[in-house]
């Protein structure tokens, strides 16, 4: 802390406030706030932080085209955490985002990433609409030696395109969570439990003279249900699942962590016409270990590694014939599957108001089609370099600021497809795919942020930017600009 001894400055109450809850440091172990009786023993400060941001985002070719090529996300928060005592703790969080995603296509449902690959999609896609409310509240207490927590998280989307493809998707998303733990042996030992449901309503339409073009049913790697692609363009989703953790984590500054989570959740799609009409079925099973040893005192020191590990798996229907709006369901066949692991070693050094962090890790992802045989596998080493400092500028002024750079590098990809038996424009959404999930990646970002303090409360702004190297000779620009109060 050189530099605020130089200029005969001290650490303000809200300068720990700052660094407590927004620093590098929060990454060490950041896994147990995700229990919530651990979550209220988390800060020792209250923190309170109300804004209104704007994130761009713009690729030279989408990367992933079901994502589309960019964004424009205005947003406005207000999140908070609340020391009511020794013994208790509140926090909570409220979000409202409404913008735009630029040249989305193979997709016309919200939450691709959750309910991937069973989505309704097209060839022409467009520009997509979104509107997003969260919600989060949670409440912790110590009784003696026990901790005692709760937490319930909410989401609501509403994306849609006003022109054709006329795609409409209603996102609800309840969570709940449920933590306990006990003071033993210098360390809290904790387990929480979450409880999840998620319904959709999705759904494409066209109001243009010229007619329409297919909506399908796809089901991975490339397939459809062709039997029931074409015009059925109204989706039903519904589903959910469970989630336990298990943590250790040291009550005083030094001592090694511990974090596992186990879950599994189930994702239903239906036809929703004349009748009621099942697709598929998406199974989700994840497992994560973390690992490792920390300690802040003269100086931040931490060293952890981290295993994740998600297998999904797609069921289909089959679906019997029917001369009235009646069909029968037969059963099912595992179709689709996917393996996804991911392993890293982070290091953290640094003191107070400084700190650099170094990963490195590997990835791998793995896709598979039953009949006809399809496979899309990849795999990539990464390394990532991040720093943190903050400066207090003036008595009344604290800046900070963080860089990062990253590359991800591919060991080994390949690629199984019967392109003799498929359609064009299938064939070319494939290459797509293969080419810049095999891609290399380098990655630059970085962000300043300024808090001035006033007599009750603190003005800050923050403009942070980033740009991605693809190696199929593609970019991405991004920036995010907020401006706010904290107390």
């Amino acid at each position: 802390m050189p530099l605020f001894v130089s200029l005969g400055l001290r650490a303000s109450v809200a300068d720990t406030a700052l660094v407590e809850h927004t620093g590098l440091w929060q990454t060490v172990g950041g896994e147990a706030r995700q229990n919530p009786a651990l979550h209220g023993a988390a800060f020792s400060t209250s923190f309170s932080q109300l804004q209104a941001e704007a994130s761009w985002q713009r690729q030279s070719e989408a990367f992933v085209m079901e994502k589309g090529r960019g964004f424009l996300l205005p947003s406005a928060r207000v999140e908070t955490f609340l020391r009511l005592s020794d013994h208790a703790a509140v926090w909570g969080q409220a979000a409202y985002t409404n913008g735009k995603k630029h040249g989305v296509k193979w997709n016309s449902t919200t939450d691709f990433d959750l309910l991937k690959p069973y989505v309704l999609a097209d060839t022409l896609g467009g520009d997509t609409q979104c509107e997003r409310y969260q919600f989060e509240g949670g409440y912790a207490t110590r009784l003696g030696r026990w901790l005692l927590g709760a937490e319930m998280l909410f989401r609501a989307d509403h994306e849609y395109r006003d022109t054709d493809p006329r795609m409409r998707g209603i996102v609800n998303e309840l969570t709940l969570r449920f933590g306990a733990g006990r003071e033993a042996w210098q360390h809290r030992w904790a387990v929480a439990f979450e409880g999840n449901v998620y319904k959709q309503r999705n759904s494409v339409d066209f109001y243009r003279e010229l007619g329409v073009i297919p909506e399908y049913q796809m089901t991975g790697l490339g397939t459809e249900y062709a039997r029931f692609s074409g015009d059925k363009r109204s989706l039903h989703y519904s589903g959910g699942g469970v989630r336990l953790q298990l943590d250790a984590e040291p009550t005083k500054n030094a001592g090694f962590f511990g974090h596992l989570a186990l879950s599994s959740h189930r994702y239903h799609r239906q036809v929703v016409e004349n009748y009621i009409l099942p697709l598929t079925d998406l199974y989700a099973q994840g497992a994560k270990v973390v690992l490792g040893v920390r300690s802040k005192e003269l100086r931040n020191k931490a060293i952890f590694a981290a295993v994740e590990y998600v297998k999904r798996s797609g069921d289909e229907h089959i679906i019997g014939s029917s001369a009235t709006a009646s069909y029968p369901d037969l059963g099912v066949l595992t179709m689709y599957k996917n393996h996804r692991l991911t392993t890293s070693l982070t290091a953290l050094y640094g003191k107070t108001f400084w700190n650099v962090l170094v990963r490195a890790g590997y990835k791998s992802d793995r896709e598979e089609y039953a009949y006809p045989s399809r496979r899309l596998n990849t795999s990539h080493v990464f390394g990532e370099l991040s720093g943190e400092a903050f400066v207090r500028a003036s008595e009344r002024l604290m800046l900070s600021g963080n860089v990062r750079a990253a590359y991800e590098a591919r060991v080994g990809d390949e690629l199984s497809m019967p392109f003799a038996d498929m359609q064009p424009a299938f064939v070319q959404m494939i290459r797509h795919t293969y080419d810049f999930a095999k891609a290399n990646y380098a990655d630059f970002s970085a962000r300043l942020r300024g808090d001035y303090e006033m007599k009750h409360f603190g003005l800050f702004a923050s403009l942070g930017g980033g740009f991605v190297a693809c190696s199929e000779g593609e970019r991405q620009f991004s920036a995010r600009m907020a401006v706010g109060i904290t107390f």
